[in-house]
């Protein structure tokens, strides 16, 4: 061979190789990323439920962003989020943003209210039919503005029970509970902190495990004061993550301790 056939034949190898290395830079930490899509509730026009000096649109953009930088610090990740501003995305598009991105966990950030200012505690919901009446109208509430009727919901869920998600779900709630407790139920003495379910409009497009995290009731004074603090915030976020990241685990190294 001609020391100019040498010379193409060594590039050709050269770049071939130069090829699977960029491939392999490029591809390995995608692959090994968790695509977590944040879901910050209401926004825009559609402030959620609120009092005087507080909105919860406001609240869980901001719990969603420290929840967001949470996740990135504990799990290899890829974050999306269904809004980074205050402004209004229908449920309907929360649910297509969901659906687009293959997502490999789904968590939707709300803050309760009721009737009564003595309501209190932390609920983290995965669908499946309500556990009682208080979390039927929670429901019945965030799913205002939904574009089918409950019937509907009802008639995709009993497929997704037929499937691993819900399973899933609940087992990625319970975990996250467990760090709840943990984390932000000792420290803040926050009680009490359940799983439970409920026909959430929002968790039906996400073919991934889901879940709908109540951060506290706006109508509790206590609570209310608590949302709209940093060092809240802080822990709930690093909260959730932690039961996150429990649960990845979990799929590598099952464990039967929640």
């Amino acid at each position: 061979m001609s020391r100019k056939g040498r010379f193409f034949s060594s590039l050709v190898i050269f770049l071939s190789a130069l090829t699977t290395v960029q491939a392999q830079e490029a591809s390995g930490p995608a692959t090994d990323a968790k695509v977590i899509i944040i879901d910050p509730g209401h926004g825009g026009k559609d402030p959620g439920t609120l009092t005087k000096r507080t909105k919860e649109k406001d609240i869980t953009l901001a719990m969603a962003k420290r929840l967001g930088s949470a996740i990135q610090q504990r799990i290899p990740s890829k974050i999306l989020y269904t809004r980074t501003k205050d402004q209004f995305i229908s449920l309907a598009e929360r649910n297509r943003i969901a659906n687009r991105n293959s997502c490999d966990f789904f968590v939707s950030v709300h803050v309760n209210s009721s009737p009564s200012k003595e309501a209190k505690g932390l609920e983290v919901y995965y669908l499946n039919n309500a556990t009682d009446r208080a979390a039927s109208k929670l429901a019945a509430r965030e799913n205002q503005g939904a574009p089918k009727a409950m019937k509907d919901v009802q008639a995709i869920l009993s497929g997704l029970l037929q499937n691993d998600v819900t399973d899933d779900s609940a087992q990625a709630a319970g975990y996250v509970r467990k760090s709840l407790v943990q984390q932000v139920g000792k420290v803040f003495s926050v009680a009490p902190i359940r799983v439970k379910t409920a026909l959430f409009y929002v968790l039906v497009g996400a073919k991934c495990p889901s879940l709908l995290v109540e951060t506290g009731f706006i109508t509790n004074p206590k609570e209310e004061q608590r949302l709209r603090s940093t060092s809240y915030q802080k822990a709930l976020a690093q909260a959730v993550a932690n039961g996150m990241k429990a649960y990845f685990d979990s799929l590598a190294h099952p464990r039967s301790d929640l």
